[in-house]
């Protein structure tokens, strides 16, 4: 299979986070709760499918998130600098917001250690999908 361009993986991420922005606003609205709970759990699934498949690390199209109250606040790296990483959010069930994220930005090593987090999950989980929306015990 052939790497996706850059290009290619931010049309991705746009498609992901309009999606999410849709089923966010619809259950805002009271329209079929349950359904769009439904639909956004197989909208997680994808990412994390899309995820996986970009490899471990620090790269464009990388799904990220830290804990924000009851919840997750998640975000998508669009790009890279030396000392920052660009982030588009994605507007998740409660639509958290983390602190760490400043105007679509976020210092590089709190998004590496996140990252490197997500893997080390993977890696001990293996096959089994990692769920963060989930709570364990």
């Amino acid at each position: 299979m052939q790497k996706p361009t850059t290009k290619q993986i931010l049309h991705q991420i746009r498609e992901f986070t309009g999606r999410a922005s849709i089923s966010y606003n619809s259950r805002a609205t009271g329209e079929d709760f349950d359904a769009e709970v439904k639909k956004m759990q197989e909208l997680m699934a994808e990412i994390q499918e899309f995820d996986k498949s970009l490899g471990p690390g620090l790269k464009v199209g990388r799904l990220v998130s830290w804990p924000q109250a009851d919840g997750q606040a998640f975000y998508f790296v669009t790009s890279m600098g030396r000392r920052t990483v660009k982030l588009a959010w994605l507007q998740w069930l409660d639509a958290w917001q983390s602190p760490v994220v400043v105007d679509g930005e976020a210092l590089r090593p709190a998004v590496e250690r996140a990252i490197h987090a997500t893997d080390g999950l993977r890696r001990i989980f293996g096959r089994r999908a990692v769920n963060p929306t989930q709570g364990g015990a």
